[in-house]
């Protein structure tokens, strides 16, 4: 188990353990009753704050602890044996571009011969599906609705691979992309789990939504609801852009992307696939809960900054609207009231110059913890290719 040796956190709460801001002014006011400070800024801030300013030192709270720890023993089933595959379903993807070339082949045929593999030695407790998109209608204008409406199960839930291979070996490219609405086909041939993993989504495609659904959205739903399915993403050569989404999908989907972009990547994703069975379920543990931490890691640090900026601001924003008739009650001079707003304003500045330095330091230890998770999930990830 990976272990920093001392408290990320440690560095951000030493940062703001300092005398408040208003130390110096909530002094001076001791001396307030002197005819000689009375027109003085600090004295007119301290007799101001004590009047009608709000505590913005409160906001100042301790920030959360970083996790550095991958294996973090709050995520589901992390002190259980792996979770086994129980259910998998193909959403293979038969849109026009599957016709392009990759390498001296299609984009089609790799598919083809990437789920076959997939298939190859599947546990014969393994429930698997088919659903596919994009084999109806044609890629043009004329074709779209009817290719965006035509997302199919072809194969609902069967322990025979067989039929599952001769399905996808009958399919060729024809039409749109509808991922959002694959992957929300792909939820009805599963159902309720407390296990993370033991339902898996296996997208075989070329491209991005083109029909206008959220398949990151669906992603989610699918993973973070009572199915807690993962999907995984085969990617055939991307562009950029599109891979970005793909991409996002899988992590939105607690799973893997894997680009493929020439036949000797394909032949080494189809060896692994073959020799998967050996721990792809430790590895699977092992990359939902490394996702997992650094999840946390970010919403932790950044709930505990949105928070302490709305503190900050919202609380500034009161006594600068309060500031005007202030002044007007206690009959100051044009030029105390100039130098009491200009006091308050500094004040203010260096509130926020205490919560810029506290948000560097917090988003410093956020990606320090969260880099050490990734490297702990890329040597556990050697360390199990070693053994297959």
């Amino acid at each position: 188990m990976m272990t920093s040796g001392r408290d990320p956190g440690d560095t951000v709460r030493n940062r703001y353990r300092r005398p408040p801001v208003r130390l110096l002014a909530l002094t001076v006011l001791l001396l307030s009753t002197a005819p000689a400070l009375a027109q003085d800024a600090d004295a007119l801030l301290a007799r101001f704050l004590q009047d009608r300013g709000e505590d913005i030192d409160a906001c100042f709270t301790d920030m959360p602890q970083m996790r550095d720890d991958q294996r973090d023993a709050d995520f589901r089933g992390a002190t259980d044996a792996p979770v086994p595959l129980r259910r998998l379903v193909v959403a293979f993807d038969a849109s026009g571009s599957m016709a392009g070339a990759l390498g001296s082949d299609t984009k089609m045929a790799a598919a083809r011969q990437a789920v076959e593999a997939l298939l190859d030695d599947l546990p014969d407790d393994v429930i698997a599906s088919l659903v596919a998109f994009g084999h109806r209608g044609t890629n043009d204008d004329a074709g779209r609705a009817a290719s965006c409406a035509g997302v199919e199960t072809l194969v609902p839930a069967t322990d025979n691979t067989t039929a599952l291979k001769a399905a996808v070996q009958a399919l060729e490219p024809a039409g749109w992309t509808p991922l959002a609405d694959a992957l929300a086909a792909a939820g009805t041939q599963l159902s309720p789990s407390d296990a993370v993993g033991e339902q898996v989504v296996y997208v075989v495609s070329d491209g991005e939504e083109t029909c206008g659904g959220d398949p990151v959205e669906q992603a989610r739903a699918l993973h973070d609801g009572n199915i807690r399915a993962v999907v995984n993403i085969l990617g055939l050569d991307l562009p950029a852009d599109e891979r970005a989404q793909l991409e996002a999908v899988a992590q939105a989907g607690g799973g893997l992307f894997t680009p493929i972009t020439t036949q000797s990547e394909l032949a080494r994703e189809i060896e692994e696939r073959r020799r998967w069975n050996a721990n792809s379920f430790e590895m699977l543990r092992t990359n939902n809960q490394a996702s997992m931490t650094q999840l946390r890691n970010s919403n932790a640090a950044g709930g505990a900054l949105l928070r302490l900026d709305n503190c900050i601001g919202g609380r500034s924003l009161r006594e600068s609207n309060r500031v005007r008739a202030w002044s007007r009650d206690q009959d100051l001079t044009p030029d105390q009231q100039a130098a009491l707003r200009a006091a308050l304003t500094a004040a203010h500045d260096a509130h926020d110059a205490r919560a810029a330095e506290i948000r560097s330091t917090l988003e410093a230890a956020r990606d320090g913890a969260n880099q050490a998770v990734q490297d702990q999930r890329d040597a556990d990830a050697a360390e199990f290719e070693t053994v297959r």
